[in-house]
């Protein structure tokens, strides 16, 4: 915790309005430099995760930077797209499929195999088909989930702490 002391005179009160001011100002770089260094963290990870899926599989991922009014970086997001980001990261079909009821997430939805809307195959051990952009048929029964979001912050989770502690300091 940071103290600064004030005497009670127009300079001790200009010196201590200094030092708030420098003491804001450290602190917004402090906090600048752990979102940047967490968010590092996750897309790491999402990047490590997504070289593992098939090229046909795969969408796009990157950071979007979070600023206030002022232009001070308040936060940071890793965003994922493409057609088949929701069965990335959690599967669809039995074969690869999550757990029955699927995942639970904080909004008290759940996603998994069978949760999809309009799925109609998804529990059929006989996979289904499908057609693709081009035209052409698949036989599938499903994919793993990859989860690269859900092991990005498992991982910002686990080095939070040591990582705000180490900039802090």
């Amino acid at each position: 915790m940071k103290k600064i002391k004030v005497e009670l005179s127009q300079a001790g009160i200009q010196r201590a309005i200094r030092e708030v001011k420098g003491y804001k100002a450290d602190f917004m770089r402090k906090q600048q430099i752990l979102i940047d260094r967490l968010s590092k963290i996750g897309l790491d990870v999402v990047r490590q995760t997504m070289e593992s899926i098939p090229a046909e599989e795969k969408g796009s991922y990157y950071t979007e930077i979070v600023n206030n009014s002022r232009g001070d970086i308040i936060g940071a997001a890793i965003r994922l797209s493409g057609s088949k980001i929701l069965f990335i990261e959690f599967s669809s079909g039995i074969t690869y499929g999550t757990p029955p009821g699927g995942y639970p997430l904080p909004s008290g939805s759940k996603y998994g195999y069978g949760t999809y809307p309009g799925q109609s195959h998804a529990l059929s051990p006989n996979g289904w088909w499908y057609v693709d952009e081009h035209g052409e048929k698949h036989h599938s029964y499903g994919n793993r989930a990859y989860m690269p979001m859900y092991h990005a912050e498992e991982a910002i989770i686990l080095s939070v702490r040591n990582i705000a502690k180490e900039v802090f300091s």
